[in-house]
């Protein structure tokens, strides 16, 4: 596939331009012209798309944004800035971990409930790392 088969928007859309194309899908849904399942599942196909793109370039778009001033580009009217998350990580301190074996084991115990109940699901506390990614503001017109 070479850059000619991938036809993609020449520019980003304002969320006012968003909100239009919206409506408009939705009215033609709404009107009979496309079919609803079909339209969700292309629609889905497209947030799968979105994410596995931008996860790729990911460390391009940081890199790039190394170049900018306090790490913040505007861009035709969009603003993508750096983004820190931080997470803890509390294994290291006094009486922690121990506590954390009693959290799990009374965890288990919660699971085999809810098993037996099948009203209920929790995940395991998530481990705490620290990461950088970016995030996008759209103009509203």
């Amino acid at each position: 596939m070479n850059i000619r088969e991938v036809n993609i928007i020449e520019r980003p859309l304002s969320k006012e331009e968003i909100s239009k194309m919206v409506d408009h899908i939705s009215d033609l849904v709404n009107e009979g012209f496309y079919n609803s399942i079909h339209v969700a599942i292309i629609m889905n196909s497209l947030e799968h798309l979105t994410k596995m793109v931008k996860e790729k370039i990911q460390s391009d778009v940081l890199n790039e944004l190394y170049k900018y001033p306090k790490n913040k580009a505007e861009i035709h009217g969009a603003t993508v800035s750096l983004m820190d998350s931080v997470k803890y990580d509390y294994s290291n301190l006094p009486g922690w971990s121990e506590l954390e074996e009693q959290i799990i084991a009374l965890r288990l115990q919660q699971k085999e409930i809810e098993d037996v109940e099948k009203k209920y699901h929790r995940g395991d506390l998530p481990i705490k790392s620290s990461t950088s990614t970016f995030k996008i503001h759209l103009s509203k017109i």
